[in-house]
């Protein structure tokens, strides 16, 4: 039996894979909160006076329109609220006071999606 035809068989099975693949819709949403509640995780489990990593990115472009609860879903609840139209998120350990200079995601609702993303340090 020859093993050429079973290989290139085989070879157009993964290209197609491939292909089929690359052409799905990328969710940069999804990404973006899945990066951010490992951050935030990581910083929430950091003993108390150590700092984070965490640094704010330049566009959260893709958070846009997200609805509460797929934040809510992906970060947990905030840490912080300014009535039903903001929520903060606080990149450090929760067994200490935040200190300042800690990194704060604030996200600014209305109706039911993000209509802003503003990352910056608390004071």
């Amino acid at each position: 039996m020859n093993a050429a035809p079973v290989r290139v068989a085989l070879l157009a099975a993964l290209l197609a894979a491939a292909v089929a693949h690359a052409a799905e819709p990328v969710d940069s949403c999804a990404t973006m909160l899945g990066s951010l509640a490992v951050e935030l995780r990581h910083a929430r489990a950091l003993p108390p006076g150590r700092r984070g990593t965490f640094a704010c990115a330049k566009r959260y472009t893709p958070l846009l329109g997200a609805s509460r609860e797929r934040v809510l879903r992906s970060l947990g609840p905030p840490d912080a609220t300014a009535g039903e139209g903001e929520w903060s998120y606080f990149f450090a350990s929760r067994h200490a006071a935040r200190a300042a200079g800690t990194p704060e995601l604030r996200f600014r609702f209305e109706g039911a999606g993000v209509a802003a993303v503003e990352c910056r340090r608390t004071r």
